[in-house]
């Protein structure tokens, strides 16, 4: 299984390479950067502990780095941590990461505001403290989008991005969770065309 997460990476990632080798990298007059890096706020709406019925909610940030490989794809790494104490008034405490990458498709028009829509890949890591502590990792897969915009030319907002997340995290009951993401954030963009 180690190997096919591997594998899947390796194929995600060379896969905008291969769409620049095919078709040429940007062209036209649109003003898109290389490369964008983003810094977000997190908002995750999660499942229940083991046992219980009721969600909760975590708070957190990620980083989001972004190539464009022609103006529609891009090949996205999203790196996101979220954190909840006291859920659901339990002394538990639990702390997820997310490793995440695939492609973006975005949606360029003739309007400041940027729609697009992305399907990423990778693994997550929880650490749990309930009486001990507790460290899994899984499989993560996160599909959605969102719309950003243009302040300057270096710098960018994410006004909004909701994601599904899916996880596999052991947890004994049913092992996987089904999770929602709210994301609002900072880019800045760089690099030549």
């Amino acid at each position: 299984m180690h190997l096919a997460r591997i594998a899947l990476l390796v194929f995600l990632l060379a896969s905008p390479w291969a769409l620049h080798a095919q078709g040429g990298m940007l062209s036209g007059t649109e003003d898109i950067s290389r490369l964008e890096a983003g810094g977000n706020y997190n908002y995750f709406h999660a499942n229940a502990p083991p046992g219980q019925c009721g969600c909760f909610g975590m708070n957190g940030g990620s980083g989001t780095f972004l190539m464009n490989v022609t103006p529609k794809w891009s090949a996205v790494a999203d790196i996101a941590y979220a954190h909840a104490s006291n859920v659901n008034g339990t002394a538990q405490n639990i702390t997820i990461i997310n490793y995440l990458f695939g492609p973006r498709y975005t949606r360029r028009m003739r309007s400041r505001y940027v729609p697009y829509g992305q399907v990423l890949f990778g693994g997550a890591k929880e650490d749990v403290n309930f009486q001990f502590t507790i460290n899994r990792q899984s499989f993560g897969l996160l599909g959605g989008g969102g719309v950003t915009t243009r302040l300057k030319r270096k710098f960018g907002l994410t006004l909004i991005e909701v994601d599904y997340v899916y996880t596999r995290i052991p947890n004994a009951t049913n092992n996987t969770q089904n999770n929602l993401r709210i994301v609002t954030g900072v880019t800045y963009h760089f690099g030549a065309r």
